[in-house]
């Protein structure tokens, strides 16, 4: 498909008024109908539909192999100390949209959503529990997704009222329950998320759209030996790119680097090709802006082989 910049290639435009637009017509059902568009408008019901208050129970998968997405999105601080941000409430939005386009199973914690819920406000309980049910009884071929999206420092994951979700608790919950064979991906689009999860190995991508691992910065061990499955790891390490303007003349809008790049190579994708990790990562370092002591970083609980991003891959039908 190529590159059409007007709102009647939705949703695969680069425009950012044709984003915007998007996000207005999804809850609505209007989107020019095609092929993939008919797709993302039927899942996208079904979403809303789950947003409503209810238990958190699992999601029904067609296939054995799981593919899942957990999505934490944070805007508004209560402490003085942080201020509201607003591209995470345009973030789970294009997270929701590619990993409904791409086929996958998506849940969303956020506090930005049409309806409040308190089940699913970004606490560090509901966190943790949504995290809990992404991983439960993982098994050798699924794939699994976390993204977040709001503040971050030097000791983890900021929440709404200051307190943090620790770099130990991220590994306990995140790499610990894997299972040999299974994959989880994870995105944080904050401060200070070079490695957030103390992974071992830095993976850099070179010009030839290849990618080498090696020793990461200031590792000292934390037991990888013991982990069964495989991580990869994205940080922005966002710093003053972190709330990008995509506002035009007539509405405002922002978003984080990591949404914006994982839209953006999608739309690449359609038009040909395979989603490499090394072909991904200059899309989002394109769009960062560096500050000091801030360094983006991939990095992997083992030695990768250049993979690709299941979750930016388009639904073959």
């Amino acid at each position: 498909m190529s590159r059409d910049t007007s709102i009647h290639g939705l949703p695969f435009s680069e425009d950012n008024r044709a984003v915007q637009r998007l996000f207005d017509l999804l809850p609505y059902g209007g989107l020019v109908q095609n092929r993939y568009t008919k797709v993302l408008s039927k899942k996208w019901d079904a979403f809303w539909e789950t947003t409503r208050p209810r238990l958190n129970t699992p999601p029904r998968e067609a296939n054995v192999t799981r593919k899942r997405i957990l999505v934490l999105s944070l805007s508004a601080y209560s402490h003085p100390r942080w201020p509201a941000l607003q591209g995470p409430k345009s973030d789970w939005k294009f997270w929701v949209m590619l990993g409904m386009m791409s086929g996958w199973n998506v849940d969303v914690v956020a506090d930005s959503l049409p309806a409040a819920d308190s089940s699913r406000a970004p606490t560090k309980e509901n966190i943790r529990r949504f995290i809990q049910a992404l991983l439960k009884d993982n098994k050798a071929g699924d794939q699994f997704v976390l993204v977040y999206s709001g503040h971050g420092d030097t000791q983890g994951l900021v929440l709404a009222d200051g307190s943090y979700v620790s770099h130990q608790e991220l590994r306990t919950w995140l790499v610990k329950p894997l299972n040999s064979g299974s994959t989880l991906w994870t995105f944080f689009d904050c401060c200070e998320s070079s490695n957030i999860l103390g992974l071992p190995h830095k993976v850099s991508c070179d010009g030839n759209q290849s990618i080498r691992c090696q020793p990461a910065p200031g590792y000292v061990g934390r037991g990888d030996t013991g982990v069964r499955g495989t991580v990869i790891s994205t940080g922005s390490a966002a710093g003053p790119s972190g709330e990008m303007d995509l506002t035009d003349s007539n509405q405002a809008a922002q978003c984080g680097p990591l949404a914006f790049a994982a839209y953006t190579f999608f739309c690449s994708v359609l038009k040909g090709g395979e989603p490499l990790l090394a072909k991904f990562w200059p899309s989002l370092t394109g769009l960062l802006k560096r500050s000091p002591g801030q360094e983006p970083q991939i990095t992997a609980s083992s030695i990768l082989q250049n993979p690709l991003l299941p979750m930016l891959r388009p639904l073959s039908a």
